[in-house]
């Protein structure tokens, strides 16, 4: 652990407050074409999805009709690939839809802990407290850029790294599905994996263990070797496997039977779960359980063949994306079985899902652009450190404000372009009730003032 503490004066701090403006200004600005872009997008989408809608043709997989070529056809079958997927590094082979190999290596994290004191003055004094961890993560973590680098080095490098192999001839009764229907086809199953996996250069150090995902079989491949184990020891226990052994098949037992003393740990600290097949005394349990930075894990999945619905235009023997009159495309595939209307329904809810995302990211983008702006009177009331906080929560409401009624005028605007009847319908109403609104204020107001004319005279 460290800590490291830096201090920043008050014209400094002024300075980076009066340079935020500039991209403050840009990100306002950029939200405005995003918040518009976005409504237009919604409602191209929604309406091109009701095109769709009224022209699909339903189609059977097991004939290729010319008379549809062109149309946008809906169909649903079984998949069939005649691909084998091969990971040679672990002499893996795999008849389906798409094989990945998932790694993991044990490695050095840093957190940090920031906290920030306000100074008599508008200066700063910023503490960060480094922490350290080690866990498994699937990506490379670059250890050149920790507070502690010199005691805390990660490897450089994956010895192995995650890999997707997926099947190219893929047919849907007579139909040759394209690569972008392809890997929409979803669904992993976990491949058991024996020591005819393990490569030949880690048969010494490396154990197979069944505390993957779902209870995956998983490869541990150690940065040192396990006492006591050769790879003579690792050839033989292979040899007490059937040959006709397949990926289905568990593990062999090269390992001691479970020790059911051994109380319930999480895989994910490097402690063995339950269900596993070693004993506390076996090199490689010790190894799991105090794994070394460089230590690697990998197990495989697979997508298999299996019944899916389309929605696309057929193009001769294939599939192409559907065009539509309003510059949008439809090319959907899901695994099950789904009618037509089912599928374009689920497409018309992630339409609304994905147009709220999309405004409420556009309106983030402006209300941070207008903290930007407003950052400077913030630091000038620092001087005052009570001040500031004070200033800090009113810019902070007047940005909250700023960004309801800027986003809500450029979404208004946008529904009269592309949706003149409903934005100007809205437009009527939303004056109409800011008219009532200001005519019953000015309504009570007069009545209080009568009111007073009187009481002063009585």
């Amino acid at each position: 652990m460290g800590t490291r503490v830096t201090e920043e004066s008050w014209f400094g701090r002024l300075g980076k407050a009066f340079a935020g403006i500039l991209f403050g200004g840009l990100l306002t600005i950029v939200s405005v074409p995003v918040l518009f872009w976005n409504e237009g997008r919604a409602v191209r989408t929604a309406k091109g999805l009701k095109e769709g809608a009224k022209v699909v043709v339903e189609i059977q997989p097991d004939s290729v009709d010319p008379a549809n070529d062109g149309k946008f056809v809906h169909v649903s079958g079984d998949v069939q690939t005649i691909d084998v997927l091969r990971d040679d590094d672990f002499a893996i082979e795999y008849n389906g839809i798409r094989l990945t190999r998932h790694v993991e290596m044990y490695q050095w994290n840093e957190n940090e802990q920031t906290t920030k004191e306000k100074k008599l003055g508008g200066g700063t004094r910023t503490t960060t407290t480094y922490t350290y961890e080690k866990d498994w993560f699937p990506e490379r973590i670059d250890s050149s850029g920790f507070d502690e680098a010199h005691s805390h080095q990660n490897p450089t490098e994956f010895v192995f790294a995650d890999r997707t192999y997926q099947a190219k001839n893929v047919s849907l009764g007579q139909f040759r599905l394209p690569d972008s229907l392809i890997a929409m086809i979803s669904g992993e199953d976990a491949l058991e994996l024996t020591p005819s996996n393990v490569p030949d250069a880690f048969k010494d150090r490396s154990i197979i263990r069944n505390d993957g995902p779902s209870g995956a079989s998983r490869i541990y491949l150690f940065a040192n070797s396990l006492p006591g184990k050769t790879p003579d020891q690792t050839v033989a226990a292979e040899a007490a496997v059937d040959e006709s052994a397949e990926l289905a098949l568990t593990p062999p037992a090269q390992s001691l039977p479970v020790d059911t003393k051994s109380p319930e740990t999480d895989a994910t600290d490097g402690a063995p779960p339950t269900g596993t097949t070693s004993t506390p005394g076996e090199p490689g349990l010790r190894a799991i359980e105090t794994p070394q930075i460089g230590d690697v894990r990998l197990w495989f999945t697979a997508t298999p063949v299996q019944t899916v619905s389309l929605l696309s235009q057929q193009t001769g023997e294939s599939f192409q994306p559907f065009e539509t009159h309003y510059d949008t495309t439809i090319n959907v595939l899901k695994v099950g079985v789904l009618s037509a209307a089912e599928m374009i329904a689920q497409e018309e809810a992630a339409n609304r899902i994905l147009t709220w995302l999309l405004r409420a990211g556009g309106s983030m983008m402006m209300f941070f652009g207008l903290m930007l702006l407003l950052r400077p009177l913030v630091v000038l009331s620092d001087v005052l450190p009570l001040a500031g906080s004070l200033v800090g929560f009113g810019t902070a409401i007047v940005a909250g404000l700023l960004t309801i009624a800027g986003a809500m005028t450029v979404i208004g605007i946008a529904w009269v372009f592309y949706r003149p009847v409903l934005g100007i319908s809205l437009l009527v109403v939303a004056v109409a009730a800011v008219y009532l609104i200001f005519r019953r204020g000015r309504s009570k107001r007069g009545q209080q003032r009568d009111t007073l004319t009187h009481a002063d005279l009585a």
